[in-house]
């Protein structure tokens, strides 16, 4: 019998949906002859008297739902499932629909066929009526998720700003010590647009035992934007022909990288380790201009039921492939402390250092320090968050300056996630960034706002 579904929760959908019009009596009596063989385990006769059932109607959901469960205790898992999706798509009600979604996902789950299985539980996530049953759906999918060796996370956004470039907002360029202003280029000024992005990332685990795991990870992400009326008016007032001519996509940026990560729960005494090696390649306005391998370390400190440290370092060796970039060396490190409060939100307080060195007028330092807020219970069937972080950075030179660069830069953001809305267990997200970066450097002055709508997994 399936282990997935208790026989008495079969039988109680079999009941509510009910048994076709024509030879009403003939089919209730085949059905409970049906169920009963199923009970009894005799999985051939369940068959032969659903067959008998699919004969008089062809779309009879309870039949369907009976051959299936009886394909399955024979062992014909891959006709079983195909049973059961049509037994979903001939389900009369919600309920109905729903537990066929489960057992076709429990039976390709048997089958070791697990993307399937999580696929079939994203479409039963559409029919949950209780809080109940989405916990039921939400346990299993996570017990496919676990056993898939292959993962998949897409995400898509798009999002209104008005400086897409991260232009300056006053437009003037003046050199300390010298009284006099140039007017920046009009592509290096404030532009507004929409920002159209977004991501995949593979992960396929390699090996996993109780003392390690180690998977293969996969990253792509990309970014465009179209411009606004007011930005290409202000680009086409240009002198310049080359600026007249600039568009959205000049901004465009790809991402790809390709790594492998290796994870021991217990390798320090502390907690959770891992070690990452990446390559990764950048694009932007179509050009490739660098390549670059990352080093990571990363560590988890439980210190009580819900508080963790956790610190992340890294290096990146990063070289140009274009004339307008310098190679760079990045060091990160990153520490973290999360713990939870009594109304069960969770607070998050970060502490990050940079050091950039690269060619002159690039290299530099930089602080980042941050919070963020998350609220356990949901505002109107939305869960929120917040957040600012604060960031200093520091150059020892620059072209416009006497004594170096120094940026002061702020950024508060609001993120909502709308539970209340589901599809295939997705659900709709919109995020508020605000930042304003002040520099001695007074082209670099900037601000930036805009608005993203994006999707998220409620998985």
């Amino acid at each position: 019998m399936q282990n997935y579904l208790s026989i008495c929760g079969i039988l109680a959908c079999l009941l509510t949906a009910g048994t076709p019009a024509l030879s009403q009596s003939n089919q209730a009596q085949l059905q409970v002859e049906a169920e009963d063989a199923l009970v009894g385990g005799e999985p051939a006769r369940t068959a032969a008297l659903a067959q008998q059932m699919l004969a008089t109607n062809t779309d009879s959901f309870t039949a369907l739902l009976l051959l299936a469960l009886a394909q399955s205790d024979l062992g014909d898992q891959q006709q079983a499932a195909a049973t059961a999706a049509d037994a979903y798509r001939a389900a009369p009600t919600e309920e109905a629909r729903l537990q066929a979604a489960r057992l076709v996902a429990s039976i390709r789950f048997g089958s070791a066929q697990y993307a399937r299985s999580e696929f079939w539980l994203r479409r039963a996530a559409n029919h949950t009526q209780t809080d109940q049953e989405s916990q039921d759906v939400v346990r299993e999918y996570i017990r496919a998720a676990r056993a898939n060796p292959l993962s998949l996370e897409f995400s898509a956004s798009v999002a209104p700003s008005d400086n897409i470039n991260d232009g300056s907002n006053d437009g003037i360029l003046r050199f300390e010590g010298i009284d006099l202003d140039f007017v920046l280029p009009e592509d290096q000024r404030a532009l507004s647009g929409i920002e159209f992005s977004g991501s995949a990332r593979v992960n396929y685990r390699l090996t996993r035992n109780p003392n390690q795991t180690t998977t293969l990870n996969g990253y792509v992400s990309g970014r465009t934007y179209a411009l606004s009326s007011s930005a290409k008016d202000l680009l086409a007032s240009s002198p310049n022909a080359t600026v007249r001519s600039v568009k959205g996509s000049d901004f465009a940026t790809v991402v790809a990288e390709i790594g492998i990560t290796h994870r021991r729960p217990q390798l320090v005494s502390f907690g959770p380790t891992a070690f990452t090696v990446t390559f990764g390649t950048y694009w932007q306005g179509g050009d490739r201009l660098v390549y670059y391998q990352d080093i990571v370390l990363e560590q988890t400190i439980p210190l009580r039921s819900n508080a963790a440290f956790s610190f992340r370092g890294s290096i990146r060796d990063q070289q140009a492939l274009e004339p307008s970039v310098v190679d760079s060396v990045i060091y990160d490190a990153v520490g973290a402390y999360s713990f939870g409060l009594p109304n069960n939100d969770r607070l998050k307080f970060s502490l990050a250092w940079r050091q950039n060195d690269a060619g002159l007028e690039s290299t530099y330092t930089e602080y980042r320090t941050g919070v963020r807020y998350t609220f356990a219970k949901s505002v109107w069937t939305t869960r929120w968050s917040t957040s600012l972080d604060l960031e200093y950075r520091d150059y020892d030179e620059f072209a416009t300056t006497l004594d170096g660069r120094q940026d002061r830069v702020i950024r508060v953001g609001a993120d909502a996630v709308f539970e209340g809305i589901t599809y295939f267990g997705f659900s709709p997200t919109m995020s508020f960034d605000a930042s304003r970066r002040v520099s001695n450097a007074e082209e670099i002055t900037s601000s930036a706002a805009q608005v993203q709508i994006g999707v998220e997994s409620s998985f």
